[in-house]
């Protein structure tokens, strides 16, 4: 029986906008369970843990903006535990979607929701037939956001009838911090062109074309 795992990661939420531009994304991670990445998880624990770190979820956004638990890591070993989830999601048999709605368009929840949904129905109808290629679809989801989780809820039952979803913690998968670091990047390029990085992300990323060339050049190898 062909499964088909969807990891789900999002940035922003449903609050009315107090700040402009500002975005809504939503990132979503695909893994064909014929393809295993055990592999590929030793490899990045026994990586994290060799270079002495003692971090089970690699928390992007935190990372980057030396935020939680990271506050007390140097840039060079922030850099180096985000290259691990580089290198790891570089070499896990993945594929990867992002829907992103701008928020000058949705300034409340009502219309938000109205716009995720359309987005994310319509790429899901656009790659119907790579999802009807599988006998089972887990979706996978922290249900951080009660909306996103009715939403996807709603998307998915319509379109497929093999669906299944599963609450799950970012600790205890590695696709779900693979979505989480897509998720990030994919902000990370808006903000990006339109010239509105912060310092803090300026200053991770130590050469100007490090972003693009290095990791979301990477990312764009893996979507859908």
């Amino acid at each position: 029986m062909k499964e088909l795992s969807v990891f789900i990661d999002e940035s922003g939420d449903f609050g009315d906008v107090k700040e402009r531009p500002a975005y809504y994304l939503v990132t979503f991670v695909f893994h064909d369970q014929d393809y295993p990445i055990e592999q590929q998880v030793i490899k990045l624990e026994e990586s994290v843990k060799n270079a002495g770190f003692d971090v089970e979820y690699i928390h992007t956004g935190p990372v980057i903006r030396r935020e939680e638990i990271f506050t007390g890591y140097s840039i060079d070993d922030r850099r180096k535990l985000l290259y691990k989830m580089l290198n790891f999601v570089n070499a896990c048999p993945i594929s990867c979607l992002t829907i992103t709605v701008d928020r000058k368009e949705a300034v409340d929840k009502v219309l938000l929701s109205g716009k995720l949904a359309k987005a994310i129905y319509g790429a899901m109808s656009a790659h119907q037939e790579y999802f009807l290629s599988y006998d089972k679809i887990i979706v996978y989801y922290d249900n951080g956001q009660n909306e996103l989780s009715a939403i996807l809820n709603a998307v998915f039952s319509i379109q497929f009838s093999n669906v299944e979803f599963r609450k799950a913690e970012p600790q205890r998968y590695r696709l779900l911090q693979a979505a989480d670091f897509i998720c990030s990047m994919e902000l990370l390029r808006i903000k990006k062109d339109e010239k509105r990085l912060s310092k803090s992300e300026e200053n991770f990323f130590y050469k100007s074309q490090e972003l693009k060339k290095t990791f979301l050049k990477s990312i764009d190898k893996k979507k859908l």
